[in-house]
C-alpha cells in the first residue's frame, strides 16, 4: 500500500516521467523551446505588473505634488501671496535695472578700453 500512494504522488506532482535526450543538442533546444513557451505565458503578467507600479508611483508622486501646493494655497493668507507678487515683481524690477546698468558700462568700456561697474549699496 505504501508503494502505491509513493507513485500517486509521483503522477501528481511531477506529471511526465523524466525525458532522456539522444544528445545534448536535443536537450538545450528543448529547453530553449519550453523557455521560450514559458517566457511568453509569463511576459503580459509581467507588463501588467509593471505597468501598474509605473502608474501608481506617477499617480502618487502627482497627487502629493497637487496636494502640497493646493493646502499651502489655501493655508497661505492672501495678504502673505500679494506680498510674495510684489517682492518678485521688486525682483525682477531691479534685475532689469542691472542689466540696463551692465549693458550701458559694456558699450562704455568698449569704447573708452576700460572701466568699472558700480553695484548698489546695501540698505
Amino acid at each position: 500500500m505504501e508503494t502505491n500512494n509513493h507513485e500517486n504522488h509521483e503522477d501528481k506532482c511531477c506529471g511526465d516521467a523524466k525525458r532522456h535526450f539522444e544528445s545534448c543538442s536535443d536537450a538545450f533546444n528543448s529547453a530553449k523551446d519550453d523557455a521560450t513557451e514559458k517566457a511568453r505565458q509569463a511576459a503580459p503578467k509581467v507588463k501588467g505588473a509593471i505597468a501598474d507600479a509605473v502608474f501608481d508611483v506617477a499617480y502618487g508622486a502627482a497627487y502629493g505634488a497637487f496636494f502640497a501646493s493646493a493646502f499651502a494655497n489655501e493655508f497661505i493668507p492672501q495678504a502673505v501671496k500679494d506680498g510674495l507678487a510684489k517682492g518678485a515683481a521688486a525682483g525682477r524690477d531691479a534685475a532689469e535695472k542691472m542689466r540696463e546698468k551692465t549693458s550701458k558700462s559694456s558699450s562704455a568700456e568698449d569704447q573708452s578700453g576700460g572701466g568699472t561697474i558700480e553695484l548698489p549699496a546695501h540698505a
